[in-house]
């Protein structure tokens, strides 16, 4: 690629009914390597098998450990229930392992967004400044807004967002400027960065490949061709991430 590139949308080491392997770290690696992406923000992925957040997060910080490009993406939850560490402690812990952001799974971990069950995560979260991962699906675009306005400074990443949705992204993002949006899988469409360039700037796009469920030349290829500054394609190449993850208290 011509750009630097921060690939903010990996997964690695999940697995779906059916398949015989994992997606292995020197996979990734030599995915980055053949498209030139220096860095990438990983998280465990597929989760059809990953019910166990702790075990799961285990075997993502090993498999980032000897690899300085690689930065984990760990799932937290809300410790309503007594059975995980304090908030507090999640986040320090994944701070301690070098974190870039955490990923909440709501579906999966089996809680929902509301003020008396979540709301001391996002707080923890909010005071650290840790940007944290919306895949689609996992909440509404009504929740997503409503976690926004009540935690100003709660970077948020919202990621697999489908071509439907960008009549809602775009008011989305004007709104709340602590919205940041992935340009991975299944993002595509026609004009679609120009329009967010447009309307909220360059500066809160990010790219992602959606590895390993896509090859990264596609994504590559909608943000080289983008019409668009090349200072605005290297912003959203690789500069807005590490600003985001640069502004965590750790």
């Amino acid at each position: 690629m011509a750009i630097d590139l921060f690939d903010i949308q990996v997964g690695i080491i999940g697995a779906r009914p059916g398949e015989r392997g994992e997606v292995t770290v020197d996979s990734l690696l030599a995915m980055m390597e053949r498209f030139d992406i220096g860095q990438a923000l990983v998280r465990v992925a597929p989760t059809d098998f990953e019910t166990d957040v702790v075990f799961s997060n285990a075997k993502l910080y090993e498999a980032c450990s000897e690899h300085p490009n690689l930065v984990p993406c760990p799932v937290v939850v809300p410790n309503t229930a007594g059975d995980f560490p304090s908030e507090a402690e999640q986040v320090d812990d994944a701070l301690a392992h070098g974190a870039g952001a955490v990923w909440i799974r709501v579906n999966t971990d089996c809680w929902f967004v509301a003020e008396w069950i979540s709301d001391r995560l996002f707080g923890v979260l909010s005071d650290r400044r840790m940007p944290t991962y919306v895949c689609g699906g996992a909440l509404s675009s009504k929740e997503v807004a409503d976690l926004a306005r009540r935690f100003g400074d709660l970077p948020i990443i919202l990621a697999e967002a489908g071509y439907t949705d960008q009549r809602i992204l775009l008011p989305l993002l004007e709104r709340f400027a602590n919205i940041y949006l992935s340009i991975g899988n299944n993002y595509r469409v026609y004009n679609g960065i120009e329009q967010f360039v447009e309307r909220v700037g360059a500066g809160r796009l990010l790219f992602g490949s959606g590895f390993p469920d896509s090859e990264p030349m596609a994504a590559g290829m909608y943000l080289l061709y983008a019409d668009i500054s090349e200072e605005q394609k290297r912003q959203i190449g690789s500069e807005n991430a590490e600003p985001l993850i640069g502004g965590i208290k750790r």
